[in-house]
């Protein structure tokens, strides 16, 4: 390993936040990781990094060069991109980030295209409902519904993301179909969360445009939403879900939207997020074309499957709603 790929070795470093870390990106032990940094550190007669038994962190010098072995990564990233522009067809390995509802209900039908389109190109998929470090875990994008706080990355819309209030039939014959949201919270109900956030209210808006929310009653609460979305379809609860995770099973009459005259608060749009590069990859442009002809458009391809969908909770007006005081709209983190 020469100079320059210690450099960028050092940079994974940094921004893995550790050794170990590191290796598991690269898929290799952490003495290899250790011993390179140490040539490093011989070779530019400083010290990189403080090193105790529990942690690493930069030494001030350490600090100032990390910059500079980041321009130095970007600026070869740049070259290889500009000669993938030049080929017909790209090659390589496709890493992708995509939350685990929505990567079951729509990604294989986009990956069998894409593969079919690219068929010198690999996929490296994870299915995490996380948000993880694109730039650190080395990913090409992922897909999104978080507001983008980090400035070194680019989101490009894909589609709407819209709740539906639902339940199966049997849950229906057993508590009758609600005619008012205080007749539905007082039904028991699946509830989605996870460390930091958990979704146990309904948001609507009022009539005079105020954003108001509802405390629905769990029975049952999971971090799965697909775990979560088989008790709603068995009966036991009603749900307050994503439109593309209900879509097929509403099509199949083996959900049923419930109160579709309550105006519902929209959820935060799906995002294709990506490392802000001067050239984007064929590679990571061709999946995005083939995510936006399969499943993007207005209306997205879920909705173009319920029917009546368009006039149902409000959402044909896309204004956004003013709201009450201590009133903050969900949809940042909303599970897929």
């Amino acid at each position: 390993m020469d100079k320059a790929s210690r450099l960028l070795l050092f940079a994974d470093v940094v921004e893995a936040g550790s050794f170990s870390r590191a290796a598991d990106h690269r898929n290799v032990n952490r003495s290899v990781i250790s011993k390179q940094i140490g040539q490093l550190e011989e070779e530019l007669q400083v010290r990189l990094f403080n090193r105790s038994t529990r942690s690493v962190s930069l030494t001030g010098l350490g600090n100032a060069i990390y910059p500079h072995a980041l321009r130095m990564r970007e600026a070869m990233e740049s070259v290889e991109e500009l000669a993938q522009l030049s080929q017909h067809e790209p090659l390589g390995t496709l890493k992708i980030s995509v939350p685990s509802n929505f990567g079951r209900h729509f990604l294989p039908k986009v990956l069998r295209q894409y593969l079919r389109q690219y068929p010198q190109m690999h996929i490296d998929l994870r299915l995490e409902d996380q948000i993880i470090d694109l730039i650190g875990g080395g990913y090409d994008l992922a897909i999104r519904i978080t507001q983008l706080r980090d400035s070194s990355l680019i989101a490009r819309p894909l589609a709407r993301n819209r709740p539906v209030l639902v339940a199966a039939p049997a849950f229906i014959e057993r508590y009758g179909m609600p005619s008012t949201l205080d007749e539905l919270i007082k039904c028991p109900a699946v509830i989605y969360a996870r460390d930091g956030m958990i979704l146990d209210r309904v948001n609507y808006i009022t009539a005079s445009g105020v954003v108001e929310k509802a405390s629905i009653k769990s029975r049952y609460m999971a971090n799965d939403p697909e775990m979560l979305l088989g008790a709603i379809l068995d009966g036991l609860c009603f749900g307050v879900v994503p439109a593309f995770s209900a879509s097929e099973a509403i099509h199949q009459e083996r959900l049923v939207p419930l109160l579709p005259t309550l105006k519902l608060l929209p959820w935060a749009d799906l995002h294709v997020v990506y490392p802000h590069r001067q050239f984007l990859a064929q590679k990571t442009r061709g999946f995005i074309d083939c995510l936006q002809s399969m499943i993007g458009g207005h209306p997205p391809l879920w909705e173009r499957d319920i029917p009546g969908f368009a006039d149902m909770y409000g959402f044909v007006d896309d204004q956004p709603p003013r709201l009450a005081p201590s009133h903050t709209p969900i949809g940042e983190n909303t599970p897929l």
